[in-house]
């Protein structure tokens, strides 16, 4: 893997993403762990350490969203088919909890919900309320039909698991902790990474979860708001894969979701590979499922071949720049196909 760390180097010294931590494991085993560059540039120079703590951003919807949901249909809580409406009187009757998981609801993709409420109240239960509740909106293209990636989708989706289970915080904690887990993802941003200098909150933000919606519900939610090391989601992840092949049963298996489809790429709150389009370059297989985060996170796993690449970063500090992490990314993941010696 050295050509992998030679990139996430290289990478780095261009000096547009301010760290960089990849971690690769490859049948239970680590074969890279590596972290780079600047934790924090503005107000003050923060050196990356190789335990990093990053926002997760959307990589929230796979860790935190689908796994919990996958819980809740284990348990028969949930049905794939079950319209939102059988918790959330008044909405849409034609949307189900599996338009939800594939981004095919017909909601829109996002809205500043956060605005409602002012940001001195943001993460008090009424700023929560106000949020969710302006959350439910109706759709702008008939459900069932067209793939809109949505973050209000997983707001829906986040109020139908906490009426299942109670608060999401706690839900994700007494799954994970039974099963040895507890300690690779948490609504809890301490030694993170620093993101962006808010307008909002007039601060760079550090610890804090970048995402403005999820902040004023709190922190936390299934859009995002989960803090996390490369190594830590790298593990949830392979533990997660164990469950998709049936070699442990203290995790729901994430494999019926995988089995999910839609207008487009994305499986049961997980996302896929598009050819010729994928954040993976060219040669991961078909199999693959992760996701990316806005705050330049991403997990992808082959669970065929047991293999998990993580890479975080925080390419949003101090400012939102997008087109360097849009050309590390299939740099860095073709590097790791490159290394297993994967060509199609």
């Amino acid at each position: 893997m050295e050509s992998v760390r030679a990139e996430v180097d290289a990478i780095s010294a261009e000096g547009q993403i301010p760290s960089l931590s990849v971690h690769v494991r490859v049948r239970g085993a680590c074969v890279l762990h590596h972290t780079t560059g600047d934790a924090r540039r503005v107000p003050s120079l923060r050196a990356a350490t190789e335990h990093q703590v990053f926002d997760l951003a959307s990589v929230t919807k796979a860790l935190a969203g689908a796994t919990l949901t996958s819980h809740h249909l284990a348990a028969g809580r949930l049905r794939a088919d079950d319209p939102a409406a059988r918790w959330l009187p008044g909405v849409d009757p034609r949307i189900t909890v599996h338009m939800l998981l594939t981004h095919s609801s017909g909601l829109p993709a996002w809205a500043p919900l956060y605005a409602s409420v002012e940001v001195s109240s943001w993460g008090s239960a009424t700023a929560r309320e106000t949020v969710l509740a302006r959350s439910l909106v109706a759709p702008i293209h008939v459900p069932g039909t067209t793939h809109v990636y949505s973050d209000l989708g997983f707001l829906w989706l986040l109020q139908i698991l906490e009426h299942l289970g109670g608060p999401l915080d706690r839900q994700l904690g007494e799954l994970l902790a039974p099963a040895g887990l507890g300690d690779t993802v948490r609504f809890d941003g301490a030694g993170a990474a620093a993101t962006e200098d808010c307008p909002l909150r007039g601060r760079v933000l550090e610890g804090e979860v970048h995402d403005a919606n999820c902040a004023a519900l709190g922190g936390v939610s299934t859009h995002a708001g989960l803090f996390g090391t490369a190594r830590g989601v790298a593990r949830l992840a392979e533990a997660l894969g164990s469950a998709a092949r049936g070699e442990r049963d203290d995790l729901p298996s994430p494999a019926r979701l995988w089995s999910m489809s839609g207008p487009g790429s994305h499986r049961g709150g997980w996302d896929g590979v598009t050819p010729g389009a994928s954040s993976t370059g060219g040669h991961w297989p078909a199999d693959t499922v992760g996701h990316l985060g806005y705050t330049g996170t991403c997990v992808w796993m082959a669970p065929a071949r047991q293999v998990i690449a993580v890479l975080l970063t925080n390419r949003i500090h101090p400012t939102d720049e997008k087109s360097a992490i849009r050309a590390a990314r299939p740099r860095v993941f073709g590097r790791i196909a490159q290394e297993l010696g994967w060509r199609v």
